[in-house]
């Protein structure tokens, strides 16, 4: 079979929806070559076999982080355009098909908007604000972020590929090298589906370890710049944000958002206690 899209699914500690993930894939309506990347111990391999998915899996005992994951998916795949799919994701019907289209149209990267895996939580509609609220199908263009990204392979033979010491934002690193040379899209249809967490204490520490975690990355990319009031800003704003793209949502989702609005400023306080105590210099750990 002949693919136009690859997806190397990353997974860490053997994801527990890594199964989820990859039928999520080969449900779609277009046929997407699929490679699973595991890192930190577990049997990927025999757990999509046991669910009768025969995959290609590379997994080793030892952590690797988002970089290097990616690139052992670019390596192992062959189709003319690559994505990336976390294990703890759905890709939504569409995913595929909308990407593809927007590449054959010329694009070089493209990029999918965010959507909520768990629509009957309050908390985790708060965290999806929190985390993505510049990344959803409502944001206005000139306030939209561009992530998960499909690529078209030329771009790594142009620009290298990820870097592999970055604990995260390996990719806002690698798109910075190709912004004003490629063309980039967003493709509103091409919906990601996140596993949000639905109970308050795992979204307040998972806000507090983004904030500290964004603060040292931010550092690492920025030539080892102390970056803790920037990144600590992003809480307040993230609030405000929050509002917005309520407010252009249609229902059901406007009331679902509205009701996770308290719960949005909670976990804003707990990013920007997170980027303060954050320790300075590198995004390694």
């Amino acid at each position: 079979m002949t693919f136009e899209l690859a997806c190397a699914v990353l997974s860490y500690r053997d994801e527990p929806f890594l199964v989820d993930a990859v039928r999520s894939l080969l449900d779609q309506d277009v046929p997407i070559e699929v490679v699973v990347v595991n890192s930190g111990g577990g049997d990927p391999a025999a757990r999509l076999a046991s669910a009768g998915l025969d995959i290609p899996v590379y997994s080793v005992a030892h952590r690797l982080y988002p970089g290097a994951a990616r690139n052992i998916g670019i390596g192992r795949t062959r189709a003319p355009y690559v994505a990336f799919l976390a294990a703890d994701c759905l890709a939504a019907p569409g995913w595929g098909a909308s990407r593809i289209r927007a590449h054959r149209d010329g694009a070089a990267a493209v990029a999918s908007a965010m959507t909520n895996a768990h629509s009957s939580s309050s908390v985790a509609w708060a965290s999806m604000l929190l985390q993505h609220n510049r990344r959803l199908a409502v944001t206005a263009a000139r306030h939209r972020l561009h992530y998960s990204l499909s690529y078209d392979r030329a771009l790594f033979d142009r620009f290298g590929r990820f870097r592999e010491d970055l604990r995260a934002g390996e990719d806002t690193e690698f798109n910075a090298r190709f912004r004003d040379h490629a063309r980039t899209v967003f493709a509103a249809d091409a919906l990601t589906a996140h596993r949000y967490p639905t109970a308050l204490s795992a979204m307040l520490h998972d806000s507090f370890r983004r904030g500290g975690l964004q603060a040292r990355m931010q550092g690492e990319i920025d030539s080892g710049a102390p970056q803790r009031i920037r990144v600590a800003m992003a809480g307040p704003r993230n609030v405000v944000r929050s509002l917005i793209v309520t407010a252009r949502s249609r229902s059901p989702e406007r009331g679902m958002m509205l009701r996770a609005l308290p719960l949005v400023v909670a976990g804003a306080a707990a990013h920007v206690a997170g980027a303060l105590v954050a320790p300075a210099g590198t995004g390694r750990q």
